[in-house]
Order: C-alpha cells, then sequence, then structure tokens
C-alpha cells in the first residue's frame, strides 16, 4: 500500500441508510474505492449506536485495506438543517435525537483525522459537477428525488449554499396555492406533489379503490415500466408537477444544466421524456437553448461519491473565485 497516498473515508449518513466507505487518490481522475461499502439500516434511537457503528466501520475497511497509513479527512453528506462551518448536525427531521450534534469534532476525535460535513443535496452536486453528469456546466442545479425534494447549486464553479447555508430548498417552493399538504407545514409544496412521499400521498385514494394499484413510487415505476396505462399516466403527471419547479429555477437562475437524482433516474425515459417536453413548454425560446436536462451519472453510488467530495474536493467549489 502506497503511504505517500490520501486516504479518505466517506460517511453517507441518511434516514434509513448509513454507508461508510474507504477511498484512496489514484492516478486516475477519481480516487480508487478500497472494498466495498459497509451499510446498515439507520439506528432510530439517537445518535449513538450509528456514531459507534461509523467508528468500527472505518477500523474495519482501514485493518482490511490500508493497514498503517494514515487518515487524511473525513467526509460526511447528510440531511438539514445543519451548519457546515461548524460541523454541527441542529436538527434533522428524519433522525430522532440528532439534535446540535457536534458530528466532525467526535468523528474527527474519534478517528484522528479533520473531518467536514455538508448537505446531501450540495454534496450530491458537488461529485456529478467534479465526476457525473454535471461535468462541462457552467450553473447547475443537482435535485434529490427521493423522499423529499432538495437542490445543491453549483454555480459559476462554485457551490452556492445561501446566507443561512439553506439555499436549495426547491422542495418547498408552492406551486399548487392551497393544494396538498406538505410536511414542512405548508400547502402546495413540489415536495408534496413530485416527491417519493407526495407521490404516496397522491397514490393512495387510487389504491384505496384498487389494492392492485401501485402504493410507492418504486411500485409506480416498476408498473410503468411493465406497461400499466394507470402508471405511465401517473409518472407523466407527476412529470408536469416537477417541470413547475423546474422551469421556475431556470427562470431564475439561467442554468444550462439540470441533474436529476433517484426517482426520475430509476423511471428512466418513462419520466424524462414527459418531463423534458412538460419543461421546454414552460420556457422561453432563449432559455430554451442551450437547456440540457440529464439523469445521475453516478447514482445508485452518488451517496459515496457525495461523502467523497466533502472529504476531498468541497474546499476549491467553496472558494471565491471559480476553480
Amino acid at each position: 500500500m502506497d503511504s505517500a497516498r490520501n486516504l479518505y473515508l466517506a460517511v453517507d449518513l441518511g434516514g434509513t441508510k448509513v454507508a461508510v466507505s474507504l477511498w484512496m487518490d489514484s492516478d486516475e481522475t477519481i480516487p480508487r474505492q478500497l472494498g466495498e461499502s459497509t451499510s446498515w439500516s439507520t439506528f432510530q434511537d439517537g445518535p449513538g449506536r450509528n456514531i459507534d457503528s461509523i467508528v468500527e466501520a472505518a477500523a474495519e475497511l482501514r485493518g482490511q485495506h490500508a493497514q498503517g497509513v494514515r487518515l487524511t479527512a473525513i467526509g460526511i453528506s447528510g440531511g438539514g438543517p445543519l451548519n457546515p462551518v461548524t460541523g454541527e448536525i441542529l436538527s434533522v427531521p428524519n433522525l430522532p435525537g440528532w439534535v446540535h450534534v457536534p458530528i466532525t469534532r467526535i468523528l474527527s476525535d474519534r478517528l484522528g483525522a479533520p473531518a467536514r460535513i455538508e448537505n446531501d443535496a450540495n454534496a450530491c452536486a458537488a461529485a456529478e459537477w467534479l465526476h457525473g453528469a454535471g461535468r462541462g456546466a457552467k450553473h447547475m442545479a443537482f435535485l434529490t428525488c427521493s423522499t423529499g425534494i432538495g437542490a445543491g447549486l453549483v454555480l459559476e464553479g462554485r457551490l452556492h449554499r445561501g446566507a443561512r447555508f439553506l439555499a436549495g430548498e426547491v422542495g418547498h417552493q408552492v406551486i399548487v396555492p392551497n393544494g396538498l399538504p406538505c410536511g414542512c407545514g405548508k400547502q402546495g409544496c413540489l415536495e408534496a406533489y413530485a416527491s417519493g412521499s407526495g407521490i404516496s400521498t397522491r397514490l393512495k385514494p387510487f389504491r384505496e379503490k384498487n389494492s392492485r394499484l401501485p402504493g410507492t413510487a418504486k411500485e409506480l415505476v416498476e408498473a410503468a415500466r411493465r406497461g400499466d396505462d394507470f402508471s405511465i399516466e401517473f409518472l407523466r403527471e407527476t412529470a408536469e408537477f416537477l417541470a413547475m419547479g423546474l422551469a421556475n429555477l431556470v427562470f431564475i437562475l439561467d442554468l444550462d444544466r439540470l441533474v436529476l437524482g433517484t426517482i426520475p433516474t430509476a423511471a428512466g425515459e418513462l419520466f424524462f421524456a414527459p418531463l423534458r417536453e412538460a419543461l421546454l413548454r414552460r420556457l422561453w425560446p432563449e432559455f430554451r437553448q442551450g437547456i440540457d436536462l440529464r439523469p445521475s451519472a453516478l447514482w445508485p453510488r452518488l451517496g459515496d461519491y457525495a461523502a467523497l467530495a466533502v472529504a476531498r474536493d468541497l474546499p476549491p467549489l467553496l472558494r471565491d473565485v471559480a476553480p
């Protein structure tokens, strides 16, 4: 093992799953992953057991693949709200008990390396911009489209966090006034219509009348692939809602690239074809020129790459001048 090369620990901290992976710089553009990721269903009783498991997984991976090599940095990609400057998880709705947790200090002390944390949408945006579907873009938005909807923004080669580190909460723009209730407490949010949880809510009344119909986004995509007319049409309607939010982003930020993860990527052209049509229909001709809508290139391993980007690649993306 070449001890002169940098060694990175990547922690993908999710509401349903935690994954830990180990990486080393290589002669390629992207570092080389050492072994397989270690993952487990997130313990729902607070940070204690999850943090212990992260430390144990790190020790096991290093013992197997990088014995005697000093860890260079730790990257954590996680849901917010969080403060990436202080390294503190403030409060995560889908992680009970994670309130004011100084996660970077804890892991740095226990693993002996500097640690950073970044909002998962921002981390995914950085990873896609550097190594995936965002390469070559000047003004890019990456959208997580899973349980919720959030965006990471890379503008002129710089990660845009916002005044309160909350930039990119695109899932909570209102697209249907007085519409469906959203988990955030508002009504008519994009997330209430086009996220995984929103899709399940919208499917529920149909499912109650016909139990053979899909009840989740995953089931919806699978049924659409089998040619089920109801599911294909429901995906088409969902694409219309998502196109409203994407068009707003393009009008506000004048983006040249939109990269979508999870549900749209899993659905493929069954979703992207109607989404492109709906988006272009809502844009002025000037905005249509050069607009590029793509699925994630790093999915389904995007979480690992996102956490790696936090450990290795964020400082240049946070400079005032583009790299």
